[in-house]
């Protein structure tokens, strides 16, 4: 590893804590809502749903923390095939009847902790 690729891998672990670490202020959830609410998602399956909130609070991490590279941080492939991460995202779309903002805040709330109770 090179003195750069160093440098890039603390960036994106410094990311990866910040992004588990901090609180998700009502600004964040503010602008993930409008890019979710722009989604087409009314005939996808509530998982779509799930990771598509994840992605839109990822993006606008992004947009109020220029040079981060949060959007790298979505659901990875052996997330979603975790059937106990899997149950606890689909109960926050199926069951949350409120609006997006509360979707995409239980969502990250939900995937925040799986990732806190599975760093190694």
């Amino acid at each position: 590893m090179t003195g750069d690729d160093s440098l890039a891998s603390d960036s994106i672990a410094s990311d990866y804590r910040f992004v588990l670490e901090h609180d998700v202020s009502m600004l964040e959830i503010a602008l993930a809502a409008v890019s979710f609410e722009d989604c087409s998602l009314d005939d996808s399956v509530p998982l779509d749903r799930a990771s598509v909130a994840y992605d839109c609070w990822l993006e606008a991490l992004e947009a109020l923390h220029p040079g981060h590279r949060f959007r790298g941080f979505g659901l990875s492939d052996a997330e979603l095939a975790d059937d106990g991460l899997l149950e606890r995202l689909l109960l926050t779309v199926l069951f949350d009847g409120g609006s997006c903002r509360s979707v995409i805040r239980s969502v990250v709330a939900v995937v925040n902790g799986y990732r806190r109770n599975h760093r190694g």
